[in-house]
């Protein structure tokens, strides 16, 4: 059932993709980051349709902005899945299943939690945190490392891949350790 946001009813991610499967049975959904940052990750998907000895591909990019201040808000933790999700949406609405509105109400929904997490990424005075958080990617930049092997420098020196939850003196040696290091052995 569609969802009713300012006046106007939109289809959700999980009433989009019931439409498609029962439209498609052959369906096939994939997904993949094409960028991360410190401050945001972007991610598309593709859905791929095969009917009748055709294959038909649409595609849709979503992105969504850390939330760093505020680790109750639900892209503190959960940036990656809400990428996903609306990448998903955006890749089904263009295929036809999208109701009367291309974005999804789950991307509705969070308007504005989603401008203020994106207007404190773009303030000039950033926490001690975030600053390292920057000098970390600075540094994964420099030395030309791909963020799957930032995490795994991550988890081998401080037992995690959730760079956004070290601490102060954690991120002060990551990035250090990152220049003085440079590449990690293959």
């Amino acid at each position: 059932m569609p969802v009713k946001i300012r006046g106007n009813e939109y289809n959700t991610v999980a009433e989009r993709l019931a439409a498609i499967h029962q439209d498609h049975p052959l369906l096939s959904i994939q997904t993949k980051i094409v960028d991360e940052t410190v401050n945001h990750i972007t991610l598309q998907a593709r859905v791929k349709i095969m009917t009748e000895g055709q294959s038909l591909i649409f595609s849709g990019h979503a992105r969504e902005y850390f939330e760093l201040e505020n680790n109750r808000a639900i892209n503190f933790t959960f940036a990656l899945e809400n990428a996903e999700t609306s990448a998903i949406g955006r890749a089904l609405a263009n295929a036809g299943y999208g109701g009367h509105y291309l974005p999804s109400a789950e991307e509705m929904q969070p308007v504005a939690p989603q401008t203020s997490a994106s207007q404190s990424q773009l303030e000039i005075e950033l926490a001690p945190n975030q600053e390292l958080l920057l000098a970390v990617e600075q540094a994964r930049q420099q030395v030309d490392l791909t963020v799957d092997q930032l995490k795994a420098k991550s988890i081998q020196l401080f037992g995690t891949e959730e760079i956004r939850q070290l601490t102060t003196q954690q991120l002060e040696y990551f990035a250090d350790q990152i220049l003085v290091e440079g590449m990690p052995e293959a």
